[in-house]
């Protein structure tokens, strides 16, 4: 057992008429001061519990509805805009229905279709509050074994073509064709390239899919994903399927229910290094 130590009486009475002395004459000091009035139950106190930096008010200068105890997953959509019946618009829609924001990485020869009534996806998008990554212009070359000029050329004619659309957009990331890429072209790469921790597998399941059994394999998909997903998860979709918009109705909802914020890809990595490979918020 810890033994006590007791200071001395002499000692001791002399503290307390010290500390007696002291608030004695700090008392016409609190009583001239605004600081110390007691506040009544209609005053508001301010919170500061911001990191250095945060301007949203989540705890780490990322997220987008100031609550940094959520858990937070990225959710990001390949190979489109897809204008057809607004399909991509449709998703930003229902993002917005939760304040939910999330990444879009464009085929850049699709961002400017005209053949559809409306092609404004991709400003659409940017407007609610969307990310726009890059993806590729033709969909055709692989960065596995394309050439450093071939693949330079896919980034820049995709940035050309968003910035058609908003002029001074910048971009921050790429994902590439596949989900790979050479070493000789990550190292020239503008981009922060984006992985995933978490693939939906939404174009396999799509493929099970009919008439009959269409919301047993949208359920099927939306229970895979919830099942797996994890605080910091880069979640991979596809815009430009019905199948994936029936589930991510759903996957939103339950997300929300279950207390996970949606953010963008920047919102959750924060600041990005060009050419290096992310797969989540953890690595």
């Amino acid at each position: 057992m810890r033994r006590r130590t007791y200071l001395p009486r002499p000692v001791l009475y002399r503290l307390l008429s010290m500390l007696l002395a002291v608030l004695f004459l700090s008392l016409p000091l609190a009583s001239c001061s605004a600081s110390s009035r007691v506040p009544s139950d209609s005053d508001t106190l301010p919170v500061f519990n911001w990191m250095d930096g945060d301007t949203n008010g989540n705890g780490n200068g990322n997220g987008n509805d100031g609550d940094g105890d959520r858990p937070r997953v990225a959710l990001t959509f390949d190979d489109g805009p897809n204008h057809n019946e607004n399909r991509t618009k449709n998703y930003v829609d229902e993002l917005n229905k939760y304040g939910y924001h999330a990444t879009f990485f464009v085929v850049g020869k699709r961002v400017n279709e005209n053949w559809w009534p409306e092609y404004d996806a991709v400003k659409y998008a940017v407007e609610n509050g969307m990310e726009i990554g890059i993806h590729g212009y033709s969909h055709d070359v692989y960065y596995t074994d394309c050439t450093e000029a071939e693949f330079l050329s896919e980034m820049n004619r995709t940035a050309e073509e968003i910035h058609k659309q908003v002029p001074d957009y910048e971009i921050k990331l790429m994902r590439p064709i596949g989900g790979d890429i050479s070493a000789a072209n990550a190292a020239i790469c503008p981009y922060a390239i984006i992985h995933w921790s978490l693939d939906s597998k939404d174009y396999e399941i799509r493929q099970e899919a009919t008439k009959a059994n269409w919301d047993v394999k949208v359920n099927e998909m939306v229970e895979q994903i919830l099942s797996d997903v994890e605080d910091g998860d880069i979640i991979l979709m596809h815009d430009i399927y019905e199948f994936t918009y029936d589930a991510t109705v759903i996957l939103l909802e339950r997300l929300n229910e279950m207390g996970y914020d949606v953010v963008t890809v920047s919102e959750l990595l924060g600041q990005t290094q060009a050419g290096k490979i992310y797969h989540s918020e953890y690595n």
